[in-house]
């Protein structure tokens, strides 16, 4: 490499780093400030964006270089999402979860376009910013949804069937903007084919190139279902879960890149490999693993979203852009709402789904910057839209919290009189806590003393989950019945999908010192009142666990010291009870 060409890299590679230390120390200290007051740290990595940007104090002056950690955010975002999803979740009411996604999304449309013109813009453009903030967040509301442990729940898969869909028509809103630039006389040097690599000749190769990705997909499918489940055994023959997690991130990304490659976005690739994964014993452990990373590419990606908000602009256009804010919620939160009671949904759960996509979303800054690249909105009117979009996605917390609350509120309501209250959504929800008739324990560990701890529990119908890292040994007791899923307890995510929050006991049979320490911190902080049982090798390591959290610690040396002795006191006793052995305690 020529000397000149290896000094800029240096130097790109230097900007780039000082630009994410600076992101990544004034996203803490904003999130830390905001947790105090008790607001979400998503709006604290967006506010960090906007004040560090190039349009406010410039620390970061070109976030560009940023946007491959943006992208990987996501990605992992995403498919950690698909993970938590399989198909026995989805079924119930899919039908008429697509009905209202499709619907809610194309009543956004038409009757955000109408309020679009009101503002003073032209019919092409009015129709442009509609689409465009017609697009919820998708990396927003899942988040927060994961957060909040809803995601399983009717709400949260009702909402990601909407986000799914809408991100589906973005195609088709891209496709549109040719002939909406052709509309407002600015497409005389405009190529039909200039809209994120996406080509548009018309709507008819729209259509049959369409038809030709979506077959795309669906073999991306079949041959991650096929291959993806083998390469995770094969590579816990070794007992080494970082090879997992290499290969499943691998998935991921590769995922990711091939549905880009065919006209779909990225986004859609990671959740389809997490989506693949979902039905798998894997998903808890990945799901896991995947955590910390994922939150920590998650600060840069809000941040640089917030960068895009021009501080300038808010104070020049700020009634407008209230305003708009203000219009776009209520009119998306009310038509979101109507079309999924009208669907089939509870009016609890309507409400609920509406005001947590309120918001405009990522997608509608992509459709936004190529409605303007497209020449159909000028720059004022693009700089006001993101600020519109970047000040809702801030809301956002609050108005899922509102949604909430509000839902609760309304939750006697039914859904529409058109629909069977059978097949109403929203009744019992999915991972809601269990009922409390009984005592309920998770167990880590199926070796001898784990398996004879889950059969004396079956014994006292005593509910329990196993957690255990042998593929294997889940397979088999999974088709058996056991309730049994795989993973290392001491993941936190592990110890959530098992079911820690509602159990009444841990019980660590597991000879790994190392992981029942992290699952004993885990389960305290998760469930302070939990009572831990747990196992070690050595008396050394007793006084460790229980200041870390546990209630009681058997020591394996003690422990098969006191079994020895109580037999052969137990065999002395019996001796010295007959009657030729009585005149020998008398000599």
């Amino acid at each position: 490499m020529p000397s000149g060409t290896l000094a800029a890299a240096t130097v790109t590679e230097s900007a780039v780093i000082a630009n994410l230390l600076v992101i990544l120390a004034s996203a803490a200290v904003v999130a830390i400030v905001m947790q105090r007051i008790r607001l979400a740290v998503i709006p604290a990595y967006l506010i960090t964006g906007a004040v560090i940007g190039p349009h406010a104090l410039g620390l970061v002056p070109s976030p560009e270089g940023l946007g491959v950690i943006s992208h990987l955010a996501i990605i992992l975002l995403l498919f950690g999402i698909g993970l938590e999803l399989h198909l026995a979740i989805l079924r119930p009411g899919l039908p008429r979860m697509i009905v209202a996604g499709l619907g809610s999304c194309g009543l956004s449309v038409l009757l955000g376009w109408p309020v679009a013109m009101w503002f003073g813009l032209s019919p092409p453009a009015a129709l442009a910013v509609s689409m465009g903030l017609s697009l919820s967040s998708t990396a927003v509301v899942l988040r927060i949804l994961t957060d909040r442990r809803e995601l399983q729940r009717t709400t949260g898969r009702l909402a990601l069937s909407i986000l799914v869909i809408q991100d589906l028509i973005v195609l088709g809103m891209l496709a549109s903007l040719p002939a909406l630039a052709t509309w407002s006389g600015a497409a005389s040097d405009v190529p039909s084919d200039r809209v994120g690599g996406l080509v548009t000749h018309g709507w008819l190769w729209f259509f049959a190139d369409a038809g030709a990705r979506v077959g795309g997909v669906a073999a991306l499918v079949v041959v991650g279902r096929l291959v993806l489940p083998r390469l995770l055994r094969a590579s816990l023959r070794g007992r080494s879960l970082e090879v997992m997690l290499t290969i499943g991130v691998a998935a991921a990304l590769g995922a990711a890149v091939i549905t880009q490659t065919i006209g779909f976005s990225l986004e859609m690739g990671a959740f389809l490999a997490g989506f693949l994964l979902a039905g798998t014993p894997f998903r808890h452990q990945l799901s896991g693993q995947i955590g910390p990373l994922r939150d920590l590419f998650i600060a840069v990606f809000f941040a640089t979203l917030g960068m895009r908000l021009d501080l300038g602009t808010v104070i020049d256009w700020w009634l407008v852009i209230v305003v708009g804010v203000a219009v776009l919620a209520a009119l998306k939160a009310s038509l979101i709402s109507g079309v999924c009671w009208a669907s089939g949904a509870t009016a609890g759960i309507a409400v609920a789904v509406g005001l947590s996509l309120a918001q405009a979303g990522e997608f509608s800054l992509i459709l936004l910057g190529a409605a303007h690249d497209q020449r159909i909105i000028t720059d004022d009117v693009l700089a006001i839209a993101i600020a519109v979009v970047v000040i809702s996605l801030i809301l956002t917390p609050g108005m899922v919290s509102l949604g909430s609350r509000l839902g609760q509120a309304v939750s006697g309501l039914g859904p529409a009189p058109w629909i069977a209250s059978s097949l109403a959504l929203g009744g019992r929800q999915q991972n809601e806590p269990r009922p409390k008739h009984s005592k309920y324990v998770v167990v880590a560990g199926y070796g001898p003393m784990g398996r004879c701890i889950a059969d004396k529990l079956d014994e006292m119908d005593i509910p329990f989950t196993i957690v255990e890292l042998n593929p294997a040994t889940v397979q088999e007791q999974s088709h058996h019945g056991r309730p049994i899923i795989f993973g290392d307890v001491g993941n936190v995510h592990v110890l959530e999908s098992a079911g820690i929050a509602d159990a009444d006991a841990l019980i660590l049979t597991i000879p790994d010192e190392e992981a029942a320490l992290r699952a004993c911190a885990a389960a305290r902080r998760r469930v302070p009142n939990i009572f831990i049982a747990t196992r070690t090798r050595v008396v050394s390591k007793q006084a460790g666990l229980v200041e870390i959290g546990a209630d009681h610690v058997t020591v394996d040396e003690m422990a098969a010291a006191e079994a020895m002795l109580h037999a052969v006191v137990a065999r002395i006793g019996v001796r010295t009870e007959q009657p030729g052995e009585e005149r020998l305690e008398g000599q």
